[in-house]
């Protein structure tokens, strides 16, 4: 008599929702370019502030400055009733971070409305705080698991619906840009794939300031030399306005011999 080869798992209703928003965002022709930038003025202002921020917020803030201030990087695509662009008013990130709920890890969109008028250690304290509760701090989220145990048909609808007809609906679940990295563990995250307009990713930054960072996009909406630009002045906003606001941070004695020097 054969041995068992093993047993299933039933999905959960996060692991639902994952799957349901992977099989949206394959439906989009995405492209990624990408940019090695060194950031060491920004991992030494970073490196000597109380409390440090984190490179999530760092980077959210940053991209959120930038697309804040370029129109063409909050339009959406819709296609019903026709294709046509849609552009947000305002920037608002959607933020992955990991949790856990129950005894699963999951992944928790995060929505950030005006990341660039944050303050970087504030946005740290919120994203902590999604993160350790989710269910009761993230809105969407708790209305995602409600929604993952429904069939998958109803499902693939709703979130058809909420992409391509209701501009406000696609704003609320999935914000004007993305922001995700596993480089804390030393990882590159190449392409992911989500129904956004834009998704930042960046990797792993050494002790030089040595980064990759990485922008896929929705191809519809926008061609080479929008992001290209972007990038480029992300970089800029992460070497001036960042540098200065974690020069700020800084304890006072600290910051004035810095500034002396």
């Amino acid at each position: 008599m054969s041995k068992p080869v093993g047993h299933s798992i039933a999905l959960s209703p996060a692991r639902r929702t994952m799957c349901d928003i992977l099989h949206s965002g394959m439906q989009i022709p995405l492209v990624t370019i990408q940019k090695d930038m060194n950031l060491a003025d920004v991992v030494a202002a970073r490196q000597c502030a109380q409390p440090r921020p984190s490179w999530c917020s760092i980077f959210t803030k940053a991209y959120g400055k930038v697309v804040a201030s370029r129109p063409d990087l909050r339009r959406a695509y819709l296609s019903f009733p026709w294709p046509r662009l849609f552009e947000y008013r305002v920037a608002s990130a959607d933020v992955a971070v990991e949790s856990r709920v129950g005894d699963e890890e999951v992944v928790v969109f995060v929505p950030v409305r005006h990341p660039e008028c944050w303050q970087l250690v504030e946005m740290d304290k919120f994203l902590e705080s999604c993160k350790e509760k989710p269910i009761e701090r993230v809105t969407r989220f708790r209305r995602g698991l409600i929604l993952g145990r429904f069939p998958q048909f109803i499902r693939r609808f709703l979130w058809w619906v909420m992409l391509n007809a209701s501009a406000k609906a696609r704003s609320y679940y999935f914000g004007t840009f993305g922001v995700t990295s596993v480089g804390n563990w030393g990882i590159e995250s190449v392409r992911p794939i989500a129904p956004a307009i834009s998704v930042l990713h960046y990797g792993s930054i050494d002790t030089e300031g040595n980064v990759s960072v990485r922008l896929t996009y929705d191809h519809r909406m926008l061609d080479g030399s929008g992001p290209a630009k972007a990038l480029l002045e992300l970089e800029q906003v992460l070497r001036t306005d960042i540098v200065e606001e974690l020069k700020s941070l800084q304890p006072l004695g600290l910051h004035t011999e810095t500034a002396i020097a």
